[in-house]
């Protein structure tokens, strides 16, 4: 099952917590794109975490989002929350 975690606005701080907390569940980066349309700059990197699959997206006016695998996605916000 696939669920999505909104961490917030696509800025600095965000990005420093969303990238410690990549670190420490051990996340490692199976891919990556970037796109821009408009004013809409859209970028979308898939990491490998345990045995799951995340999926990170940055969007201009939507902010950071994870999605994938329950566990892995569990298991990243638990080193969101620290």
């Amino acid at each position: 099952m696939t669920v999505e975690l909104h961490v917030g606005a696509d800025d600095g701080e965000a990005r420093k917590r969303l990238k410690r907390a990549l670190r420490k569940a051990g996340a490692r980066r199976v891919g990556s794109w970037w796109g821009l349309d408009g004013s809409q700059e859209i970028s979308s990197a898939t990491f490998r975490i345990g045995g799951g699959r995340l999926t990170i997206e940055a969007e201009t006016y939507i902010g950071l989002t994870v999605a994938g695998d329950e566990e892995a996605v569990a298991a990243l916000a638990r080193h969101l929350r620290r």
